[in-house]
């Protein structure tokens, strides 16, 4: 009980906190806030299952996120949100664009609930076939899971939002059209997370160390805070998260050009490299038990 009491006090705070100043944090004090309430939760939550450390710790991410986030688009003058729309951004939208909750306007939304239906089936039958076929390998498992989740849940939840005349973004796009770095993490891939490290990370860095340096550095961080939402909870693989994305950041910094080649050669880097971003100890102890959650179903 105290865990959840914990979980639900930082998580909440942080949203509270944040709209409560609307964006009139210093950058330095929305990122120590959002550390301090990981660092809390991750004490409290010893000793407790993996896949739920994780989901708590990557909950409070989430929120100092957004804060972080709102601090930004608060700051660059954009607007302030009310509080029932900063609710809405915060608690029940994966985006990090609080500017998409600030209008509404008659949106299409039925092509992204069909898409996301036909997605999050197909996906729950590929976990569900590699429950019944214990299915070991984590490339094949984060793919089925990644379409249930990621080009499923989310975009009904895109649908969602359309249909109540808020303008939010697909965050995941057709991964196969993909031309290079670049072009994964910047306009396929989490688009929401590459929306926050835009605002919140490289445009600060840009100043002293330049387009490339920064873009790096954008990398560099994100390698940081995986490790919070992979290693940390399990107590293992350190350092892989990092070397994960140190590797795609340097592809990034030497891409000159999209191309057909450079996105076949980002297809390659990431098919071999998902083993190591998902350490041996993070698929025993989360991804796995989460894929035999299909045990539900099965009779």
């Amino acid at each position: 009980m105290m865990i959840w009491i914990t979980f639900f006090s930082i998580a909440v705070g942080q949203i509270l906190v944040a709209g409560l100043l609307r964006g009139k944090f210093s950058r330095l004090a929305v990122w120590v806030m959002m550390l301090g309430c990981v660092t809390v939760m991750h004490w409290v939550s010893l000793g407790e299952p993996a896949l739920m450390r994780m989901i708590w710790i990557c909950s409070v991410l989430m929120a100092g996120m957004k804060a972080i986030t709102y601090r930004e688009w608060c700051a660059d003058g954009d607007g302030r949100l009310t509080w029932s729309r900063w609710l809405m951004f915060s608690c029940l939208w994966f985006g990090m664009n609080p500017g998409a909750f600030e209008v509404s306007r008659k949106m299409e939304w039925k092509s992204h609930a069909v898409v996301g239906s036909l997605c999050i089936i197909s996906g729950l039958v590929g976990v569900w076939i590699c429950y019944l076929l214990d299915v070991r390998n984590v490339v094949i498992l984060f793919v089925v899971m990644s379409v249930a989740f990621h080009f499923g849940a989310l975009r009904l939840m895109t649908a969602f939002w359309r249909m109540m005349g808020f303008p939010v973004r697909v965050l995941f796009r057709n991964p196969f059209k993909l031309r290079g770095f670049r072009d994964f993490w910047g306009k396929r891939w989490n688009l929401a997370y590459s929306q926050m490290m835009a605002r919140a990370v490289k445009r600060p860095l840009t100043s002293f160390l330049g387009e490339r340096g920064s873009m790096f550095g954008v990398f560099v961080v994100s390698g940081l805070l995986h490790e919070l939402a992979i290693t940390v909870p399990v107590g293992g693989g350190y350092g892989l998260p990092t070397l994960f994305f140190l590797v795609h950041g340097a592809f990034c910094v030497l891409e000159k050009k999209n191309s057909v080649t450079m996105g076949m050669l980002c297809g390659l880097v990431l098919v071999f490299g998902v083993p190591f971003l998902f350490g041996n100890k993070f698929v025993e102890e989360v991804i796995l038990p989460s894929r035999d959650v299909m045990k539900l179903i099965t009779f």
